[in-house]
């Protein structure tokens, strides 16, 4: 028997292995893996802006979080409301903010909307009504549609308004509940109601649309005047009336219409030119600006229907390879049919109309409940030069005027954004001037925010907080 000697201490040499791993079984499924996790971790965060009512937001949190925290586990990404929706007094905000990896960030938007209610409104007689009873109508409904009911008793003390609430995930069985609460009722339910609270940004890119989708549907559809930006009003409310079919048709073509924001940062030497033109074609609204010298944060917005062109372009920018996954959007046929409607009506023009129109009234004042998503035409820079103001459009807008980045963004300055990162990095936390660019926080904006302004957007550290409250006093004097 042969002998091995290490260090003068004799060993058996072992019996080999009899154990063999087929190659082609084995080893490169383990290499694709191993190549798959190697090009996702490659790929680069983008965060993603999309509109919401903010009635259905707590809907959408749910109890202590549990409904949104199970959709972020689930999609792996990070959901962001507005904190001033719960603030009394405050005027409400639509937006939800996504942020997570591409592929991701599309799963969280499909799963958002459909967690999102339906309602139907529909009139009766109260003294029906009362002759069952309020809570026995609630009761049985909810057992046996899983429906949710609420009444709401006319002035006139003869008719009653009834909101009748379902998920879009069992649509017939809220269109069951509706026609047995008009037999049980003795209500007609030929035509039932549809309110939509919205924002002034929906209002004003779909406005223009609401006749071909009158047409396309056959339901009737009362919109708020935005025409006058002197006289503006508080609350942005579309009204849909028909059969309950029509006025899901007409609501889920308003909801393809709802504007839609896609953000990233690349680095600034990496940007194709190109890429302008072939955004202008698809309808896309591209916005340049320049987080620092070397960092390019690029905005991609145009409407929700259109998120398939949204993401195409989104990949380009980041110039993945074809191996990566393309997003491919669940878009609805209803969807698809916007396509034709919006053929002569682009989100492009509407941008450009508003931007032509604050500017002939000199009004400066941002639309009260707008979204916080982009609706700008920015004007041509040199994006060679890492110095200059950061904006950049197709060429079709290539010497238009700016308006703010953000509606909601009041006056959002890119050169005292920069100055805010130059001073976070002054006093030591200059890892956190991703977050504040995120949120459109400028120097000036940010001397008006408090404790509970910093751990909404992210900073949970207290040593960082504290440090940032006494920066905000030190520059308010």
């Amino acid at each position: 028997m042969s002998l091995e000697y290490v260090k003068g201490v004799s060993l058996k040499r072992p019996t080999p292995y009899k154990i063999f791993f087929h190659r082609s079984n084995t080893m490169q499924p383990l290499r694709k893996s191993f190549s798959a996790f190697s090009l996702q971790s490659q790929i680069p965060s983008a965060t993603l802006s999309m509109e919401v009512s903010y009635i259905f937001h707590s809907h959408l949190i749910g109890r202590a979080g549990k409904n949104i925290n199970r959709v972020m586990e689930d999609t792996g990404t990070r959901i962001h409301f507005p904190d001033c929706n719960r603030i009394a007094g405050e005027f409400k905000r639509n937006s939800v903010v996504v942020r997570g990896p591409i592929a991701n960030l599309e799963n969280a938007r499909q799963r958002i909307r459909a967690d999102i209610p339906v309602e139907f409104i529909v009139d009766c007689n109260i003294e029906r009504v009362n002759s069952i009873g309020e809570s026995s109508l609630s009761d049985y409904f909810s057992k046996t549609f899983g429906v949710l009911m609420r009444f709401y008793p006319k002035i006139d003390g003869v008719s009653c308004q009834v909101n009748i609430r379902g998920q879009q995930d069992h649509l017939q069985l809220l269109k069951d509940a509706v026609t047995y609460f008009g037999r049980v009722t003795h209500t007609p339910v030929d035509s039932v109601v549809m309110k939509v609270e919205t924002s002034f940004d929906h209002v004003w890119i779909a406005r223009d649309h609401i006749d071909k989708i009158i047409t396309a549907t056959g339901a009737g559809i009362r919109c708020p005047d935005v025409s006058v930006l002197k006289e503006l009003p508080k609350k942005y409310c579309v009204w849909i009336r028909g059969s309950m079919d029509q006025v899901y048709m007409a609501s889920s073509m308003l909801n393809g219409l709802l504007p839609m924001q896609l953000m990233v940062q690349v680095p600034s030497d990496r940007f194709n030119r190109h890429l302008l033109g072939r955004a202008q074609n698809v309808d896309v609204m591209f916005h340049l600006e320049h987080s620092t010298s070397d960092i390019l944060t690029i905005r991609l917005t145009s409407y929700e229907w259109n998120t398939r062109n949204l993401f195409v372009l989104l990949k380009c920018c980041l110039e993945l390879p074809n191996n990566v996954t393309a997003v491919i959007p669940s878009l609805s046929p209803t969807w698809l049919a916007l396509a034709e409607i919006t053929q002569h009506s682009s989100f492009l023009q509407a941008s450009q109309k508003l931007s032509s129109l604050m500017s002939s009234s000199n009004n400066g004042n941002v639309p009260q409940q707008s979204s916080t998503i982009a609706m700008n035409v920015p004007r041509s820079v040199d994006t060679s030069s890492p110095d200059s103001s950061t904006t950049n459009s197709s060429p079709r807008f290539a010497n238009e005027s700016s308006i703010p980045a953000s509606l909601a963004a009041s006056r959002f300055d890119q050169n005292s954004s920069r100055h805010l990162s130059q001073f976070l990095e002054a006093i030591g936390l200059s890892h956190y001037s991703d977050l504040f660019i995120q949120n459109e926080i400028d120097l000036a904006m940010f001397t008006t925010l408090k404790d509970e302004d910093f751990i909404s957007i992210g900073i949970r550290s207290f040593d960082a907080r504290k440090m940032m409250l006494n920066a905000v006093q030190e520059l308010r004097r």
